[in-house]
């Protein structure tokens, strides 16, 4: 059974930190892929604020709905892969809009606090005798009162209302996120390739002539690592509460 709890409603706000980047050869042509790979995720998938590179080497985004945005970094670490690592926090409460003109730069609040401590936290951490944790969730303990000074939060139509958390859902994000985390760590670029064509439902044999590669060759590495078992947890996220 889900319970809701009514003071958990919120956004969902995603910070994204390229890793090791400082070390890249070429950092310029780096940060371009980044920049297309989070063209092509934009394109994609709904977003509040569609994910934007920052300051340094960090991204961010908004989104509307918890699995949404744990899709959205799935995602994104798919189509880096064999080109970069990232590591992400994700953080769930209320978003306060200081310049909506600015969207996402001029905004503050519970979910972006929380979004940086679950992205200093994924940092911090290391998991399965030294593998790195690449995603982080924090929840916002209560809907603070926004500050007096504070502008109010952007109600127009160009974002919903904050929705509600179902409580209990939140030991099962963090557990599936445990859970992408180790399948990520299992697969290289080619079947990071194979996971979005499958997720997009792309043919056998289009995906098989993209990566140069034949059908049967893309099928031997579906059933070998798993990939459709990690296409249908991606897929149950575009299907939660």
């Amino acid at each position: 059974m889900w319970l809701v709890d009514e003071t958990r409603c919120g956004y969902a706000a995603v910070l994204v930190d390229i890793v090791d980047s400082r070390h890249h050869g070429d950092r310029a042509a780096l940060q371009e892929q980044v920049a297309e790979a989070a063209a092509v995720l934009n394109a994609r998938i709904p977003s509040l604020d569609p994910m934007t590179s920052t300051v340094g080497d960090e991204l961010q985004a908004t989104y509307a709905d918890l699995f949404v945005a744990i899709r959205a970094v799935s995602e994104l670490r798919l189509e880096l892969a064999g080109v970069v690592g990232i590591r992400a926090g994700i953080g769930w409460g209320d978003i306060v809009m200081h310049d909506a003109e600015r969207s996402p730069f001029g905004q503050d609040g519970p979910a972006w606090w929380s979004a940086r401590s679950a992205l200093d936290s994924v940092a911090a951490s290391t998991a399965w005798s030294g593998y790195e944790a690449r995603f982080g969730v924090e929840f916002a303990a209560e809907a603070p009162a926004v500050a007096s000074d504070a502008p109010p939060r952007e109600t127009s139509t160009t974002r919903p209302p904050a929705r509600p958390l179902a409580l209990d859902a939140v030991a099962v994000v963090r557990s599936h996120l445990a859970l992408l985390d180790r399948a990520f760590a299992t697969i290289d670029a080619t079947e990071a390739r194979i996971v979005l064509g499958d997720l997009a439902e792309v043919p056998t044999e289009e995906i098989a002539a993209e990566l140069s590669l034949s059908s049967s060759a893309v099928s031997q590495r579906r059933r070998r690592n798993h990939l459709r078992e990690l296409v249908a947890a991606l897929r149950v996220i575009d299907t939660a509460p």
